[in-house]
Order: structure tokens, then sequence, then C-alpha cells
């Protein structure tokens, strides 16, 4: 292989703009790299010509080599840069400095030639001339090409690769690529011509729903997993305990129980039996207390959603939380805010939680609780972070209490 990129993150100070890139180029073929302005097609270029890092920009990676070396300033293909306005008007005109460049540049021999947009402000006639020679060139040689132009890469390209939202959407050899793609956003891409994915540093809370997805570490087949007396909620980082029939045996059982399971932290409701807040406070387990209104009392939205934030800050810093659970203190609800918190749907944490019968799911009257939290958290989203510091929604909590249970959430 020719040129190897693999987990490559590009970062401009705090602000991510490509992730997750894996790239392999061998030593003969013609490239194309697509996507709409902005997607990061001309950075991926600069850190192909070994000169990211003195544009100010901060890459790592997992590799990056260039023929039997690393990829850096003294070891790169030559690239080519987008041309600015005023050279491409000049362009129009003559044609002529492209085709000088690229002469110059393959008079060196590059195992390797980038070129950024070199069609643009070409006449068509022109412009395929010079694909033609590059396709020529492409067999002795790798060539890499950006281009907006969908029918310039389904007729020259070898391999297409498309980015957009930060990473790869979709790379294959060109007539799968277009006849063939197996992402629905390529599809629209081919249409269209344009994507709608979400900017990588971009909060869940901030997103379509159609966008948010889920958070790694949770899917149907995790969410409420079984381990003994734990439903997992959140693989091997939160979970609900089953506590009803390991406490009667006694509390301390219960307590070893949770260890063997390597929790360290217990959110507790003021329902729990005394004699077992005592033992997981005996035992040096960090105990989350909270005040549970019970089935018939109303939720407040403030007071769950601190809750919420009290164990997502425990998990950020990686303990092992557990909700503790019993007929009368059940706490699926309050796996479902933990997850709505988190940026997933009020739809899907309902969906997820109901698909297994392990104690976890949401009853049909909470529903409508947890669709007003996930409206409040929406309005309350600020920036890359939701504040709901101070949050007042009296409405809300008031309705969330009244409202029959089959009606239908503003998310249905």
């Amino acid at each position: 292989m020719l040129c190897i990129l693999s987990n490559l993150e590009v970062k401009a100070g705090d602000k991510r703009l490509l992730a997750k890139i894996d790239l392999n180029i061998e030593a003969t073929g013609f490239y194309v790299i697509m996507g709409p302005v902005g997607v990061g097609k001309s950075t991926l270029l600069a850190v192909l010509d070994g000169h990211g890092n003195s544009h100010g920009l901060s890459i790592s990676h997992d590799a990056a080599s260039y023929g039997d070396a690393a990829l850096d300033l003294g070891n790169h293909p030559i690239v080519i840069e987008q041309a600015s306005r005023s050279e491409q008007a000049q362009r129009a005109i003559d044609g002529g400095t492209i085709k000088g460049q690229i002469t110059e540049s393959l008079s060196q021999d590059p195992a390797m030639l980038c070129l950024d947009e070199p069609t643009a402000g070409i006449a068509h006639n022109e412009a395929r001339s010079m694909l033609n020679w590059l396709k020529e060139e492409s067999g002795k040689r790798a060539i890499v090409m950006v281009t907006h132009n969908s029918e310039q890469a389904r007729f020259f390209g070898d391999w297409v690769v498309l980015l957009g939202g930060g990473g790869i959407v979709e790379q294959g050899p060109t007539e799968v690529f277009f006849d063939n793609p197996s992402n629905p956003v390529t599809k629209h891409f081919i249409k269209t011509g344009s994507l709608s994915l979400p900017r990588l540093d971009a909060h869940p809370r901030q997103l379509a729903p159609e966008h948010r997805g889920l958070p790694e570490g949770i899917n149907s087949r995790t969410v409420g997993s079984a381990d003994g007396i734990l439903n997992w909620i959140i693989r091997r980082s939160f979970a609900i305990a089953q506590v009803e029939d390991t406490w009667k045996s006694g509390p301390n059982d219960l307590v070893a129980a949770l260890q063997g399971r390597s929790i360290d932290t217990v959110a507790i409701s003021d329902r729990i039996p005394a004699p077992v807040s005592e033992a997981v406070g005996a035992a040096g387990l960090t105990m989350i207390p909270y005040s549970d209104p019970g089935e018939d009392a109303p939720r407040e939205i403030r007071t769950s959603l601190a809750l919420a934030k009290k164990i997502e800050s425990a998990i950020a810093q990686g303990h092992r939380v557990a909700v503790l659970q019993t007929k009368t203190a059940p706490a699926g609800i309050l796996a479902a805010i933990q997850l709505i918190q988190m940026g997933i749907t009020a739809n899907d944490a309902v969906d997820l939680l109901n698909v297994k019968a392990a104690g976890v799911g949401i009853q049909v009257h909470d529903e409508q609780f947890l669709w007003d939290l996930e409206l409040v958290l929406d309005l309350c989203a600020d920036n890359d972070q939701p504040n709901t510091d101070g949050l007042q929604a009296p409405d809300v909590e008031r309705e969330s209490a009244t409202t029959p249970a089959n009606t239908k959430g503003p998310l249905s």
C-alpha cells in the first residue's frame, strides 16, 4: 500500500474537523474525494501534503505512512491546492495555469499526485481532456482528486470517498459507490449533491431526532441485559439493581452482590428500607440519595434532571452506578430519564427499555412526563451543552401530572 491513514483525527483548536478517517491508497489508481463544501476535503489534502500542523491544525492518528516511511513534511505526495477565484477566472481564459502545474509536478515523477478541484473554472472540453490525461497517468501512479462533479467521479474514478459530518460516510469502487451504495446518506448525496449530517461536536440535544442515534455502549441488545441482580442500561457503567430478594437474605448480601460486579456508586431513594441504606454506606460505596415521589405523585422535571446530572457525572468519571429498585420503588423511569439526559429521544428510550421483559420497562402513565422532560431539555439547549440550571417549568410539570395516559407526546 502506497499511502495509509488509520484513525486520523484533525482539530483546529478545540473544534474537531475530521475523525476516524481510514484511507488506503494503492500504488496506482484514480481516487476521487467528494462531499459538499466545508466537510474537510481540503483539510484532508493538507494532511496528505504533510503541512497540516503548519496550517494550525492538530493531527493525531494510529498510522500515517507514505511509501516506506512516515507521512510528514519530508515525505509526502505532491498536492496541487485549490485555485483562488482569480486563478479560476484566468483558467477560464486560457486553461494554462493548472496544466502547467500538473506538467511540472509530473516531471518530478511522484508516486502520488493530489489535486484539489483541478477543473474549477475550466471549460467542459478542456476539463475532459485534462481528466483523460490524469486517467492515463493513474496507470503509472496514484492520482487523488477532490471534486464536486459526480459525472467526473463516475466516469474517471476507480475509487470514491465521500466525506460528511467530519468523517467518511462511504468509500468503495466507483461502480459500487454510484450503483449500489450501502448508506442511505450516500444515496441522497448521489441524487441531490447535498448531505444533512451534524458536525462532529454537536450535542445530541441540538440535533433533529433522526440524527441523534444512540451513544456508544447503548443498543437494543445491551439495554436491560441481565447480570445477576443487575439490568444494565449502559453496559458496565449504569444499571438497575433488582434488590427485593437479595436484601431480604441480608443487606450485606446485597452489598456483596453489588461489589462483586464492581458497582462503586449507588443511587438510593428514600423509599428503600433503612437497613439497606446503612449497609451500603457502611461498605464505603458512594451514595447518591434522592426522593422518590411514588407512583401516584407527580414527578418534577427539575428534580429528575438534577439526579440525572449527578449520575451522568459519576459515569463520566469512570464510576459504575446502580440504582436500587424494589417493587415499591421502581426505577425504570430513572433509566429513561438518564437516557434522555444523554440525548436519546423519549420515544427511543421507552422503546429500548420496553424491549426487555427484565423489570425495567416504562409504564404508560409515565410516558407523557418523559415527553415533557425531553421538550424542556430541547428548549433549554445552549451551545454544545443543554443548560437546565435554574430551570423553571411549572406549567409542564403540572400538565404532566394531569395529562391522560393515552395522550400522545409531541414527538410521537
